[in-house]
């Protein structure tokens, strides 16, 4: 019975040596955890702001689960910092395992161009997102594993809509035709299509023509275009001083407000309603 007992002993301590000896080994060939960036997609652009999503690829090459506690990032423009910033985000990576997190990140045109002010006669500037992944190891503590990613950022510029000419087609005694045109100018290295136009154009603070007009146009990069908006003018509804305006060869005050609807096939572009408000003096032309 003694010699069972004793037997029984002799295992039990055997077994616990032989798993101690396990885990110790298992602490002794701990490795980091390696991280790499596998994509940065645009996740959203418009006129205003820029988002990125870096997606990082973490591997854990133990034997044993490892803690993602969060990461600092450096978003460097042109070889100067421009945002960063420090944000927690748990995440466990399983024995030899792999997962990946997120980097999001968000550019302020406005703030880029303030900081960076060569910046708005280019068409895109080269970026780096410096980036560091924060784990709590067993044994090894905390530690930072360094990742990054450098490529290209399009510099997005707002197009310019102006006044590009009044022109008269036909003037009787009761009523006129005119042509008010539209000019579109497109800065950018992408193509836009005008799909929607509100206006609403006076004259010396006279309404002359209010609208809207859903036939697309396309603008291509780097190009121009123009928009033609017909105006009809009837004398007993705006007046007979229209008629000797139009007789006239005087510079006359204008107002143009409204929006134009823009898209476009770049990727993440968001549509937009471009306003309109422009004010000036226009002559009319025959």
């Amino acid at each position: 019975m003694k010699t069972n007992r004793m037997f029984f002993l002799i295992m039990l301590c055997t077994l616990i040596l032989l798993n101690s000896c396990a885990d110790l080994q298992k602490l002794a060939s701990l490795q980091k955890p390696t991280a790499k960036v596998t994509n940065v997609k645009f996740a959203g652009i418009s006129f205003d702001d820029l988002n990125l999503i870096a997606d990082v690829q973490i591997k854990n090459p133990n034997a044993l689960a490892v803690t993602l506690a969060g990461f600092d990032y450096d978003l460097r423009v042109a070889g100067a910092s421009f945002l960063s910033g420090d944000q927690t985000e748990t995440l466990r990576v399983e024995a030899n395992g792999a997962s990946s997190v997120q980097i999001p990140l968000t550019v302020n045109y406005k703030e880029l161009y303030q900081t960076f002010k060569t910046l708005k006669d280019k068409d895109s500037t080269q970026y780096k997102i410096a980036a560091g992944l924060k784990f709590d190891v067993p044994v090894l503590g905390p530690i930072r594993i360094p990742v990054s990613h450098t490529a290209y950022l399009p510099v997005v510029k707002i197009p310019k809509i102006k006044l590009g000419s009044l022109r008269l087609k036909k003037l009787g005694f009761t009523s006129a035709d005119l042509e008010l045109k539209l000019d579109i100018n497109n800065p950018n290295t992408f193509g836009f299509v005008v799909n929607s136009l509100n206006y609403d154009f006076k004259i010396n603070n006279q309404n002359w023509a209010k609208g809207q007009t859903a036939k697309e146009l396309r603008i291509a990069k780097k190009g121009k275009s123009s928009v033609s908006i017909p105006v009809s003018l009837n004398f007993s509804q705006v007046g007979q001083t229209v008629y000797n305006i139009l007789k006239g060869n005087k510079s006359l005050d204008y107002n143009l407000a409204g929006d134009v609807g823009l898209k476009t096939s770049f990727p993440g572009f968001k549509s937009v309603n471009l306003p309109i408000n422009n004010t000036g003096k226009v002559k009319i032309s025959r």
